[in-house]
């Protein structure tokens, strides 16, 4: 083997030649790698006042601790506050600028200082404010619209996990996310007005969704926030579940809970994330779990969302599947 010195004259053919081997052995490397596919998940309820953007951020940064880089839009088009929670005070800009072409998506996101584990692995959190109504985006003009999703293409390449955390309700605006999404995960408590909303939003997706000729419906999954012992959750889900099949044919699966738990309150009140404040409380651990569970069932076959012939895919995909049920003519509730 040649000795790399001045006075070897083999020297940098050598070094051109392993590093040549290299770029080469990491494209094999890569090829036999398939890409890593963006999931795109919608998290919503029946009612307010369940923690739903509690456990969206909660399940943002858990998730950035397995490693994924996860993009946090805040997607309640009536009341936008994720900046609020997440502790991100006046924030400069939001999707209004976006919309407006006055700003670009990497001006625009706020990013966050994850745990030394996500960091380790490479996860990652960032959140894309909100700030417009639906009657403002249902304005904009085809160029426009086809201008927006452009910048939020852009996202394809920062994430592998877009988590929308969309509005409380069975109006149009709320359910056009599920319609749209990969997977929607369906906050409730085993409070009974919950229980009742949250089969209520089963109810519009079951008739709306899920047999709606030539629509790709979404997986659905059922979390049960505030409960005071998995026992409770497993039986508020199992009421949910039978109801569902009973009536509609169809159920949700019924994907974890998380516990009723102090460090919530107090986390809120100081605006903070309560996962970050204390990943290891009762409630820390529940979404802990529910992020590990989530990324073996997107790893999976279980819930891979119909594709219809011809249509987008990835973000823009998504956006163009939002866009077309929020803004048709007929009302789907």
């Amino acid at each position: 083997m040649p000795r790399y010195d001045k006075f070897n004259p083999d020297q940098a053919g050598e070094l051109r030649r392993m590093v040549i081997d290299n770029i080469e052995k990491k494209k094999a490397e890569q090829a036999k790698s398939p890409p890593q596919k963006l999931h795109i998940l919608s998290i919503l309820s029946g009612k307010g006042g369940v923690g739903k953007s509690n456990i969206a951020a909660a399940l943002s940064f858990a998730l950035a601790d397995f490693g994924k880089r996860v993009v946090l839009i805040d997607a309640d088009l009536g009341m936008a506050n994720l900046d609020i929670l997440c502790g991100v005070r006046n924030a400069r800009y939001n999707i209004a600028h976006l919309i407006e072409g006055s700003r670009s998506l990497s001006e625009i996101l706020v990013h966050f200082k994850t745990s030394e584990r996500a960091t380790s692995l490479n996860g990652a959190v960032s959140l894309l404010p909100g700030g417009y109504g639906i009657k403002e985006i249902a304005d904009l003009d085809e160029l426009a619209m086809e201008r927006l999703f452009d910048a939020l293409s852009g996202l394809e390449e920062l994430s592998d996990y877009l988590i929308m955390d969309a509005g409380a309700g069975i109006h149009k605006g709320v359910l056009s996310f599920a319609y749209a999404s990969e997977i929607t995960l369906l906050i409730t408590t085993p409070e009974p007005t919950s229980i009742r909303d949250a089969y209520g939003v089963i109810k519009s997706l079951g008739t709306s969704a899920w047999q709606a000729e030539g629509n790709a419906a979404s997986g659905l999954m059922l979390i049960v926030n505030m409960a005071s012992s998995s026992r409770e959750a497993q039986e508020v889900a199992e009421r949910i579940r039978l109801a569902s099949m009973q009536f509609l044919g169809n159920a949700p699966v019924y994907l974890g809970y998380v516990l009723k738990d102090d460090i919530i309150n107090r986390s809120v009140k100081n605006c903070r994330i309560f996962y970050r404040t204390d990943p290891e409380s009762s409630a820390g651990i529940c979404v802990r779990n529910l992020a590990g569970d989530l990324i073996r069932i997107c790893d999976g076959t279980d819930f891979k969302r119909k594709e219809l012939p011809g249509e987008k895919k990835g973000v823009r995909g998504f956006f163009s599947r939002l866009a077309k049920s929020l803004f048709s003519e007929s009302d789907n509730t």
